[in-house]
């Protein structure tokens, strides 16, 4: 087993590790967590050629998509698998207590967001909480657009909630 405890870099936010990752590619070992698995600081799994691989980070600090640990001359890229996703966007432009009221009722079920394109979009379990949270947002309906996705969902910076499945 390969034993990591530190990430290297991001190839999403660091542009030299990009250009490497972009020419190198093939000689790097694929490491696929779900988002939950990716919050954990203690995990062993097997890469996608089956490659053991142990991670043990410190406290505090989790893994991204994109993210590169070096074990050795070995380089492993962490992707994070897509989950399903509601998208709530606004038909409004920038509607300020529109985006408040989402807050609170999707944080009120401790599900992390993110907003991106005029949306809030966070994830879900199962499809039939679709028509759960379409009775949530009964009052803006009007105001909103939802749908379902499915996508790699990495929420907002400043979220730190726990999830209740």
């Amino acid at each position: 087993m390969l034993l990591s405890n530190s990430i290297t870099g991001n190839i999403f936010r660091d542009s030299k590790l990009a250009k490497e990752f972009e020419t190198e590619h093939q000689n790097y070992k694929r490491l696929a967590l779900s988002r939950h698995e990716m919050e954990k600081t203690r995990l062993r799994k097997k890469t996608q050629d089956g490659t053991d691989i142990g991670i043990d980070l410190t406290a505090g600090i989790r893994l991204r998509h994109g993210d590169v640990m070096s074990i050795d001359s070995i380089k492993i890229l962490v992707e994070q698998l897509p989950e399903k996703i509601i998208r709530v966007r606004s038909k409004e432009e920038k509607n300020f207590e529109l985006f408040v009221m989402l807050g609170h009722i999707i944080g009120n079920r401790h599900r992390p967001i993110a907003y991106e394109d005029n949306s809030i979009i966070f994830p879900i379990y199962s499809e039939s909480e679709f028509d759960l949270f379409k009775l949530f947002f009964r009052d803006m309906i009007e105001k909103i657009e939802l749908s379902v996705e499915e996508k790699v969902f990495q929420p907002h910076d400043a979220m730190n909630v726990h999830e209740h499945g």
